[in-house]
């Protein structure tokens, strides 16, 4: 990996900065591209309201031959830092931070998140929840209120050359007070000025102060009206897309073409201001440098042979490079930094490509048994390098070595399971050693291969031998008993029974030992098959294991033999099931209007959503029983629709988790249900009385004294009278003095009797009574004398 190294010149001046320094290098065939957007509506300063935006968007296009292969995110505003927003709705917290601290005191942040994921190629993105409103005034009191964001895109196009970008990033500036910033990329090998550019991010920046704000690159000023003037490089432009309203943000790209030279190995840069205060945040630059990066790896050691040689196993690489690794590269090997061995490629290697190779070295007397043991490709025995390379950094592998662990070659002892077959294997790859093994001290004598396949206890030797040079190691292999696993049951837990979640999940721990015995076997219980499988992370404690991620989590456990080498596992669940019932209300009130003592309801119209409470319908079950104990053996449930036949009558409610097992979750609550009868009204005789002269038709009645004839003397009927029937139904305009009533139609008048039940003023009967005024006898006057005669004298 080439590695582009930077410095910077700094006035000697009051700051608190990020030095801007190389984060990542690409190679290939390769380039960048950038988009964003500025949280502001307008240029700050000049009296421009104190506001921001939270969210804005802006468009990616890529061409249908680039390929996209990342995306870089870069935030930034006044204040401590908001480094959790959204981009198209999805989370993104930063990666890697900044801040800055102006001469003035007013602070700057600056984010970065890798959002390669959130990038699905052309298209329209939006970055919100960048909320600055908190900062922004602060930050408006000396003009710096500002927000934004941008994407660098890396992608690929099979058409360019081989080029390498290296993005750097930071928080540094410029201003009055520090007017210039010096950055030198080094370690450049420019092969072709074709496609060369350079891009910035920078903040702040603004359009109407151009004092001496320059971009000279290589001593070349940039000067790219109207866009980037010579005098006001930095002035909320986006030169990707020519707009020049992207406020107090610059989104800059520039060629490179005639001011970097086939051969360059820097490139300098500097900015200068001697007013407006401008933030860089990042530069990106693209190059066609096409050289290779050499780097190494020891795969492993050989045996430690009796003379003392050693060989050593490597694979050189040319990973993150623009050309191939030329053939006869140097390598060198050291112990504790002291050469003992030379070697070198074989042929030229590919970009991405590898070669591996060995050599033998012989440890010199006195080393000691453990020490470093340093490969270095591009070296030739002096730390010199030979090649040009993108990365002179990283061309060492260094391999801490026990000598113990190399004359003993077969490794440790060997725990395995009766029925299993294992490779003791010596760890040589050269051809030229020959090999014999040995059983308990005894020949095998076709046993001539650098690896042995065992299915018995014993010990087992190897002597191995190449001319002078010869080893041996012994090992010793068991055979353990391989356990089963039972069938585990599922646990089950219903919050309703009182239970909280805990499991005990040693409960399972005679059903997976089954007939084992419980002395020769260790039982563990395990979130993932994985760890199951390999012992890792067992729960604990096990006794009481909070579930998860409830309603249903998986367990895998584990029986083992003491050793822990042969296993078994099975897997079960345990199920947390969750149900309430209400709370319930009373149902009152009720009216038995035909006052046949029973009234008809739809308990399940009337109670079943307060009986759910928000529950699933589809998920619980509702039932209605006439006893506690029948609710919760789920017995004698009430038809719907239900005839309630005593009052007041408890109606007990039970509501079951359809996902537990059958009558296992469920919760119970009660309701009351009252009812009245409506009062039994018999018809009752015309009500008459005598008009008196001159017999006008009207007359009093004392309505009350039909009560009695009217309900039949039931003391729970209250009895009001109406002159019309609607409001006699309504209960309003009752007549006002029913003792002293005067009928209002002349003779005869019909009224409505009504009877309320004296415990529920809406549970009534209605029935008329018809008034009769009859007419007193006309009296003829004068009445002529009434004569007799008394004949007895």
């Amino acid at each position: 990996m080439k590695k582009l190294l930077l410095c910077l010149l700094l006035s000697p001046v009051f700051m608190f900065s990020q030095q801007i320094d190389l984060f990542q290098q690409f190679n290939g065939r390769l380039d960048f591209t950038a988009f964003g957007n500025t949280l502001n509506t307008q240029e700050n300063g000049n009296g421009a309201p104190c506001t921001i935006l939270t969210s804005s968007s802006a468009a990616l296009n890529l061409l249908p031959n680039q390929t996209f292969v990342s995306a870089h995110m870069y935030w930034a505003g006044p204040g401590s830092g908001d480094f959790d927003v959204r981009l198209n709705g999805s989370p993104v917290s930063a990666d890697r931070t900044f801040s800055l601290t102006s001469g003035a005191g007013q602070t700057y942040f600056g984010a970065y998140a890798d959002v390669t994921p959130l990038i699905t190629g052309s298209g329209l993105y939006n970055v919100s929840d960048l909320d600055l409103t908190a900062a922004i005034i602060p930050a408006c009191n000396n003009t710096t209120n500002f927000g934004g964001w941008s994407i660098i895109v890396i992608y690929e196009d099979p058409s360019l050359p081989l080029n390498q970008i290296s993005l750097f990033d930071g928080l540094d500036y410029v201003s009055g007070n520090q007017p210039s910033l010096e950055i030198t990329l080094t370690n450049i090998e420019v092969s072709t000025d074709k496609l060369a550019k350079i891009g910035f991010l920078a903040w702040e920046g603004d359009r109407g102060i151009a004092n001496n704000e320059t971009l000279l690159i290589e001593g070349v000023l940039i000067d790219n009206p109207p866009l980037n003037p010579g005098n006001n490089a930095f002035n909320g432009t986006n030169s990707y897309t020519g707009s020049d309203q992207l406020y107090n943000m610059d989104l800059d790209v520039y060629d490179l073409g005639g001011i970097v030279m086939p051969g360059d190995t820097e490139i300098t840069i500097n900015l200068t201001s001697s007013q407006d205060f401008v933030m860089v945040h990042n530069l990106i630059t693209s190059v066609n440098s096409e050289i290779p990066d050499a780097t190494i790896v020891i795969d492993n050691l050989g045996v430690l042979c009796q003379n003392r040689d050693i060989n050593v196993n490597y694979t050189v690489f040319n990973v993150n490079s623009t050309a191939f690794l030329p053939a006869n590269t140097p390598i060198a090997f050291y112990i504790n930094n002291t050469l003992v061995g030379q070697s070198q490629t074989v042929a030229d290697i590919p970009i991405d490509g590898s070669e591996s190779g060995t050599i033998t070295l012989n440890l010199p007397l006195g080393t000691p048994v453990n020490f470093d043991l340093k490969a270095v490709v591009d070296d030739v025995g002096d730390g010199t390098g030979i090649v040009a390379e993108t990365n002179e950094t990283n061309n060492e592998f260094i391999l801490p070595v026990d000598l113990n662990e190399a004359v003993q070659f077969l490794g440790p002892d060997i725990q395995s399971c009766i029925g299993m077959t294992v490779t003791i294997d010596t760890g040589v790859v050269d051809p030229a050693f020959s090999f014999q093994w040995f059983f308990n001290g005894t020949p095998l004598p076709i046993e001539t291969d650098p690896t042995l396949d065992v299915t018995v206890d014993g010990t087992y030797t190897c002597i191995v031998t190449e001319g002078a040079c010869t080893a041996t190691d012994s090992i010793d292999v068991f055979f353990n008993v391989q356990p089963f696993a039972e069938p585990t049951i599922d646990l089950f837990q219903c919050d309703a029974n009182g239970d909280l979640g805990f499991f005990d999940l040693t409960v399972n721990d005679p059903f997976i030992l089954g007939t084992q015995n419980p002395a020769d076997y260790n039982v563990s219980y395990h979130l993932t098959q994985a760890e199951a499988n390999s012992g890792a992370n067992p729960i604990t404690p096990a006794t009481a294991y909070p579930i998860a991620t409830p309603p249903v989590q998986p367990i895998f456990a584990r029986v083992e033999e003491l050793t822990g080498t042969c296993y078994a596992t099975d897997e079960f669940f345990i199920q947390f099931d969750t149900v309430s019932a209400g709370p319930m209300t009373n149902i009152g009130g009720l009216c038995d209007e035909d006052s046949n003592g029973e009234v008809l309801l739809n308990l399940v119209a009337l109670k079943n959503a307060e009986a759910l409470n928000g529950q699933d319908p589809n998920d619980y079950s509702v039932s209605y029983h006439p006893t506690q104990l029948d609710a919760e053996n789920d017995t004698a449930e009430l038809p719907n629709p239900y005839n309630v036949t005593t009052s007041p009558e408890t109606v007990y409610v039970r509501v079951e988790n359809n996902a537990s097992p059958p009558g296992t979750c469920a919760a119970i609550s009660s309701f009351i249900i009252e009812f009245f009868a409506a009062p039994v009204l018999i018809e009752p005789s015309t009500y008459e009385v005598c008009d008196e002269l001159p017999n006008d038709g009207f007359a009093e009645f004392n309505l009350p004294t039909k009560d009695d004839e009217i309900t039949g003397s039931n003391p729970e009927a209250v009895v009001v009278y109406y002159e019309d029937f609607n409001d006699a139904l309504n209960g309003v305009n009752p007549i006002a003095n029913p003792t002293m009533f005067v009928n209002t139609t002349i003779g005869f008048q019909t009224i409505y009797a009504r009877a309320d039940n004296v415990n529920s003023t809406d549970c009534f009967n209605v029935i008329a009574l018809d008034l009769l005024v009859n007419d007193s006898p006309p009296i003829t006057d004068p009445i002529s004398d009434y004569i007799l005669c008394d004949n007895d004298e």
